[in-house]
């Protein structure tokens, strides 16, 4: 997914943190999933080669807004930790993913593509520059493509420049910016993410492109409200012609994670996500993704995700 989805981010875990964010292991605007465990505190790596987390994702039967035919989207994300280390005031992290996606449709105009790949790698670098407040670089390359189709326009090179840190023990935040190639002629786009204790276990944070309002219920239990989007770009064969497919949707719902338990130094938790899906469309652009050729919009449809969670 491109700036969002995995801008699908997993709601912050539990934290006991004063700064609610662990600036080393900070989630990139596309990848998505928020991880608050601290980094080591020696110069070391943690848990290598190691999966954050692994989701199926269901975007259900969306009817054609000219009313032919519908379609649905299947998303299958794994994330794998390659490192963690700190050293001094310096913290760094790299993450790898996978997201397989089949596009299904039936009706007028199907896509004569079915099956999507998004392979991204996620390296942060982070440096103490007073007090708790950090300077966050980030670089976040990927690949999106049918896997049919090779050109350089399949490679998208990312990255984004934040401050973090705490204003107070209830209130944390990071601000900056992001250079997303995948969104074509507007790739710039300020960052904002921000986590706020409200009180009562009630938290409102935003993070890559998902608002929530949760509710910690025990030491087990997280639940609440959210509204997020799923997207992706991916360069495809359409027609005998190299093009760029960029998806976006909406999605709000309810969404719960529970705890497992711990696993040795693992802790997994069970995430949910249910509700429905809205401002759906399919846009074919050029192949390097300046001109817009084809927009399909499609109704509200339902959505599900579900998978486990890993903190350690």
């Amino acid at each position: 997914m491109s700036l969002a989805a995995q801008a699908e981010t997993l709601p912050y875990p539990d934290s006991d943190s004063s700064d609610g964010y662990d600036s080393a292991y900070y989630a990139e605007a596309y990848s998505g999933s928020y991880h608050s465990t601290p980094a080591p505190k020696s110069e070391s790596s943690s848990k290598s080669i190691f999966p954050t987390q692994s989701y199926f994702e269901l975007l259900g039967p969306m009817d054609s807004r000219n009313g032919h035919g519908h379609v649905n989207i299947q998303n299958w994300v794994t994330d794998v930790n390659l490192c963690r280390m700190s050293s001094g005031s310096w913290n760094f992290s790299a993450i790898t993913g996978l997201r397989m996606t089949w596009f299904n449709g039936q009706g007028a105009d199907e896509m004569d593509v079915d099956r999507l790949y998004t392979i991204w790698l996620n390296m942060n670098a982070s440096c103490v520059i007073s007090g708790k407040t950090r300077l966050v670089f980030g670089f976040t390359p990927e690949i999106s493509t049918d896997f049919d189709t090779w050109t350089h326009n399949n490679i998208f090179f990312g990255g984004h420049a934040m401050i973090t840190g705490p204003l107070n023990d209830r209130f944390s935040y990071g601000i900056g910016i992001g250079y997303y190639p995948q969104l074509g002629e507007a790739p710039l786009l300020p960052v904002l993410q921000f986590k706020w204790k409200t009180g009562n276990n009630w938290s409102l944070q935003l993070e890559g492109a998902r608002l929530s309002y949760t509710k910690k219920v025990g030491e087990g239990l997280t639940w609440g409200p959210f509204v997020s989007i799923v997207s992706g770009t991916w360069t495809i064969h359409h027609d005998r012609r190299v093009r760029q497919f960029e998806w976006i949707s909406g999605v709000a719902g309810v969404g719960a994670n529970i705890g497992l338990g711990r696993w040795g130094s693992v802790r997994p938790r069970l995430m949910t996500d249910v509700g429905f899906s809205f401002g759906n469309s399919g846009t074919l652009k050029t192949s390097n993704g300046n001109h817009e050729l084809e927009k399909r919009h499609y109704d509200p449809g339902f959505y599900l995700r579900a998978g486990i969670q890993f903190e350690f």
